[in-house]
Protein backbone atom coordinates (compact mmCIF):
# COMPACT_ATOMS: atom_id res chain seq x y z
CA UNK A 1 0.00 0.00 0.00
CA UNK A 2 2.79 2.25 0.60
CA UNK A 3 4.42 1.74 -2.31
CA UNK A 4 1.22 2.88 -4.44
CA UNK A 5 0.65 6.01 -2.36
CA UNK A 6 4.59 6.73 -3.03
CA UNK A 7 3.65 6.41 -6.84
CA UNK A 8 0.48 8.35 -6.77
CA UNK A 9 2.35 10.70 -4.59
CA UNK A 10 4.93 11.45 -7.72
CA UNK A 11 2.32 11.19 -10.16
CA UNK A 12 0.79 13.94 -8.56
CA UNK A 13 3.68 16.08 -8.99
CA UNK A 14 4.03 15.05 -12.69
CA UNK A 15 0.86 16.08 -13.49
CA UNK A 16 1.42 19.37 -11.92
CA UNK A 17 4.28 19.47 -13.77
CA UNK A 18 2.65 18.87 -17.05
CA UNK A 19 -0.04 20.99 -15.68
CA UNK A 20 2.32 24.13 -15.71
CA UNK A 21 4.35 23.27 -18.69
CA UNK A 22 1.56 22.97 -21.39
CA UNK A 23 0.00 26.04 -19.54
CA UNK A 24 3.04 27.49 -20.55
CA UNK A 25 3.57 25.83 -24.11
CA UNK A 26 -0.27 26.69 -24.93
CA UNK A 27 0.21 30.30 -24.17
CA UNK A 28 3.20 30.70 -25.44
CA UNK A 29 2.04 29.28 -28.78
CA UNK A 30 -1.76 30.97 -29.28
CA UNK A 31 -0.43 34.38 -27.65
CA UNK A 32 3.01 35.26 -28.70
CA UNK A 33 4.63 37.11 -31.88
CA UNK A 34 6.64 34.36 -32.33
CA UNK A 35 4.24 31.55 -33.20
CA UNK A 36 2.31 34.41 -35.55
CA UNK A 37 3.28 32.67 -38.69
CA UNK A 38 2.23 29.20 -37.34
CA UNK A 39 -0.86 30.55 -36.49
CA UNK A 40 -1.40 32.74 -40.04
CA UNK A 41 -0.90 29.15 -41.68
CA UNK A 42 -3.12 26.72 -39.49
CA UNK A 43 -6.04 29.44 -40.01
CA UNK A 44 -5.42 28.29 -43.97
CA UNK A 45 -6.11 24.71 -42.69
CA UNK A 46 -9.66 25.31 -41.75
CA UNK A 47 -11.35 26.59 -38.79
CA UNK A 48 -10.85 24.05 -36.48
CA UNK A 49 -7.12 23.66 -36.49
CA UNK A 50 -6.88 27.38 -36.50
CA UNK A 51 -9.10 27.96 -33.73
CA UNK A 52 -6.43 25.12 -31.97
CA UNK A 53 -3.42 27.69 -32.32
CA UNK A 54 -5.59 30.72 -31.37
CA UNK A 55 -6.92 29.25 -28.17
CA UNK A 56 -4.64 28.15 -25.40
CA UNK A 57 -7.42 27.08 -23.40
CA UNK A 58 -7.93 23.96 -26.42
CA UNK A 59 -4.24 23.68 -27.48
CA UNK A 60 -3.52 22.95 -23.64
CA UNK A 61 -5.57 20.04 -23.73
CA UNK A 62 -3.85 18.88 -27.19
CA UNK A 63 -0.54 19.65 -25.20
CA UNK A 64 -2.28 17.55 -21.49
CA UNK A 65 -3.07 14.95 -23.18
CA UNK A 66 0.17 14.06 -25.25
CA UNK A 67 2.49 14.24 -22.32
CA UNK A 68 -0.17 12.51 -20.63
CA UNK A 69 0.28 9.70 -22.94
CA UNK A 70 3.99 9.95 -22.93
CA UNK A 71 4.93 10.00 -18.99
CA UNK A 72 1.54 7.84 -18.28
CA UNK A 73 1.17 9.02 -14.61
CA UNK A 74 -1.37 6.91 -12.68
CA UNK A 75 -3.26 8.80 -10.16
CA UNK A 76 -5.34 5.88 -9.34
CA UNK A 77 -4.67 2.27 -9.46
CA UNK A 78 -7.49 0.77 -10.79
CA UNK A 79 -5.69 -1.93 -12.89
CA UNK A 80 -6.82 -0.23 -16.09
CA UNK A 81 -4.52 1.70 -17.93
CA UNK A 82 -7.05 3.48 -19.98
CA UNK A 83 -9.19 4.60 -17.01
CA UNK A 84 -6.17 5.76 -14.76
CA UNK A 85 -4.60 7.64 -17.68
CA UNK A 86 -8.24 9.60 -18.32
CA UNK A 87 -8.28 10.42 -14.94
CA UNK A 88 -4.61 11.54 -14.93
CA UNK A 89 -5.55 13.74 -18.20
CA UNK A 90 -8.84 15.60 -17.00
CA UNK A 91 -7.39 16.05 -13.58
CA UNK A 92 -4.12 17.80 -14.90
CA UNK A 93 -6.12 19.91 -17.57
CA UNK A 94 -8.14 20.98 -15.23
CA UNK A 95 -4.96 22.61 -13.06
CA UNK A 96 -3.36 23.79 -16.77
CA UNK A 97 -6.37 25.44 -17.26
CA UNK A 98 -6.38 27.41 -13.56
CA UNK A 99 -2.61 28.05 -14.37
CA UNK A 100 -3.54 28.93 -17.76
CA UNK A 101 -6.14 31.31 -16.75
CA UNK A 102 -3.63 33.21 -14.06
CA UNK A 103 -1.19 33.46 -17.25
CA UNK A 104 -4.54 35.61 -19.07
CA UNK A 105 -4.87 37.82 -15.84
CA UNK A 106 -1.13 38.50 -15.50
CA UNK A 107 -1.05 39.01 -19.38
CA UNK A 108 -4.28 41.66 -19.02
CA UNK A 109 -2.37 43.31 -16.33
CA UNK A 110 0.43 44.24 -17.84
CA UNK A 111 -1.59 45.23 -21.23
CA UNK A 112 -3.30 47.38 -19.41
CA UNK A 113 -0.56 48.71 -17.50
CA UNK A 114 1.34 49.43 -20.94
CA UNK A 115 -1.85 51.26 -22.14
CA UNK A 116 -1.92 53.76 -19.33
CA UNK A 117 1.89 54.41 -20.08
CA UNK A 118 1.44 55.02 -23.68
CA UNK A 119 -1.35 57.24 -22.27
CA UNK A 120 0.43 58.94 -20.06
CA UNK A 121 3.48 59.52 -22.61
CA UNK A 122 0.93 60.58 -25.66
CA UNK A 123 -0.53 63.35 -22.38
CA UNK A 124 3.19 64.29 -21.76
CA UNK A 125 4.11 65.06 -25.41
CA UNK A 126 0.89 67.33 -25.68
Amino acid sequence: MEIIWAHSAAALWMCVVIAVAAASISYTVTMTELFAPLRSWSQKLGHMVGYLFTCFYCMSHWVVIAAVLVYQPRLIHSNMLAVDLIVSIFFTITIAALVCGLLFRVFLSAMAMKLKQQEMAAVMHK
